[in-house]
Parts: C-alpha cells; structure tokens; sequence
C-alpha cells in the first residue's frame, strides 16, 4: 500500500497513529495499525483533524451498539449474511465507487436484531474496505425498496445505518439512493433526509 502513497500521506499517517495510540493505551485496548490509520485517513482525503473525529465517532458508535467483536462463525451473523439483505455488488459506479444494496424487501425485523444487522454490515463493509479502490473511491449506498412492504420497514435501523455511514465508518459515502420508494414512505423519507443532508437523494 506504501507505493499507492506519497510522502506527505504517509507522513499524516504516523502523525494520527501517534495521536490515537496514545489514547489507545490509556484505555487499554489494543494499537490502531498503519491500514487501519489509512483508512480513516483516505476517508476523510488526509484531513487529520476530521480523521481523527471519524475514529472516535467509530468507536462510540461500535461501543453503543456492542459491535467490538464480529465473529464470522457466530450463527446469528451467518443467518443475517445468508439473507443477502446486505450485499456489496461486484461492480463499480463510473467514479470507481464501490456499490452497496440493501434490499428492504428481504429484512423482517422480527426475525433479527440492529446489532446482527450492523454486524453484518461492518463484516461486508470491512471486506470491501480491503481494496485501496474503494478507499480512494469511496462508497455508494442503495436502499433498494421494490417489492418492500411497510412490515420490512424499520426507522430506527434506518437512522442507525445512515449515521453510520455518514459519520462513523471509514469509508467516502458518495451518495444514498432510494430506489422505488412507496407512497408510505414519504413521510419517514422527510425525516431520513435530514441525517445525510446533501448526501441523500431521493430517485
């Protein structure tokens, strides 16, 4: 990865690593490694101060929602992925974005949890994430609703998804598509835009 930066981006690197590190140690949890700062740091185009901000907005967000460990053996995370709910395309947008689709017609919030939901989203994202493309390029979001009754809806996972997205994963969230919305969904619609401001578009 070291050839795909220059000198100035590994420079900012080392300064965040210092900078989270030390927190690290003091709450006793393990080191950020050099991929991990380059994440964080492509995310937010090298800005350490927004870097730094995501990285702690991140780990909150994995503290509030208990999402520290993701064990990809666990059965409850292996029923979520077999869902294919979430699901990372195999194609790019004409930017080089990566491509994410959540179909609303496959989630019946009954059946699951937001924390498996979440895990199984970070678990994909992560995997995505691997690719400096993707880190470069950033991310596009669809919510799929076709076919999606009121019953597969749920507000409260929607708004923990969208901020994670917007301000506590380490990855460029291009843009929010909503894909043939009902006429129910207007009103949560109004709401849901204001979590993703510009970012979010109704097609």
């Amino acid at each position: 990865m070291a050839t795909d930066l220059t000198e100035q981006e590994e420079k900012v690197i080392q300064e965040f690593l210092e900078e989270i590190n030390v927190t690290q140690e003091r709450r006793q949890r393990s080191p950020v490694s050099w991929s991990t700062g380059c994440k964080f740091l492509m995310a937010k185009k090298f800005d350490l101060k927004r870097a730094i901000d995501l990285f702690n907005s991140h780990e909150s967000t994995r503290h509030k929602e208990d999402l520290h460990t993701i064990d990809p053996n666990d059965r409850y995370l292996q029923r979520e992925l077999a869902t294919e709910k979430f699901t990372i395309l195999p194609g790019r947008d004409n930017t080089g974005a990566a491509v994410a689709l959540f179909s609303a017609r496959l989630h019946y919030p009954p059946q699951t949890t937001h924390q498996v939901v979440l895990k199984s989203l970070i678990y994909q994202l992560d995997a995505a994430l691997e690719s400096v493309e993707t880190q470069r390029n950033g991310l596009v979001f669809i919510y799929d609703m076709t076919e999606s009754k009121y019953a597969n809806f749920d507000y409260d996972l929607s708004i923990k998804i969208l901020n994670l997205l917007k301000g506590a994963y380490p990855a460029r969230l291009k843009r929010v598509l909503i894909v043939t919305a009902p006429l129910w969904f207007k009103a949560p619609f109004k709401i849901l835009r204001l979590f993703v401001q510009e970012k979010l578009r109704k097609r």
